[in-house]
């Protein structure tokens, strides 16, 4: 890779990191558009949801990070089943 195209990318991530803590210090207090409309309109009561997720992501600090590594392996594999399957389009 090009010296000058790493320096790039390494640039336009840091910019991105900063913006983002900054975009979070700023917005903090702020309700996003939804939570605004509901306090505004007073229809902010909690229903039953229509759908509930297999596993339980977060009672726990051990449960979230294993679901998170699962989350990622199995990213993983799909990124890498999609790749070879590219490439072996590619080659024919």
């Amino acid at each position: 890779m090009d010296r000058k195209y790493l320096v790039a990318s390494i640039a336009i991530l840091l910019v991105f990191s900063v913006g983002l803590v900054g975009f979070f210090l700023v917005s903090d207090g702020v309700p996003d558009g939804l939570d605004k409309t509901l306090e505004e309109h007073g229809t902010g009561e909690e229903s039953e949801p229509i759908w509930s997720a297999p596993l339980d992501y977060g009672s726990s600090y051990f449960t979230s990070l294993m679901m998170g590594i699962v989350g990622f392996f199995i990213t993983l594999v799909a990124v890498y089943g999609v790749v070879k399957l590219r490439k072996s389009i590619k080659a024919e």
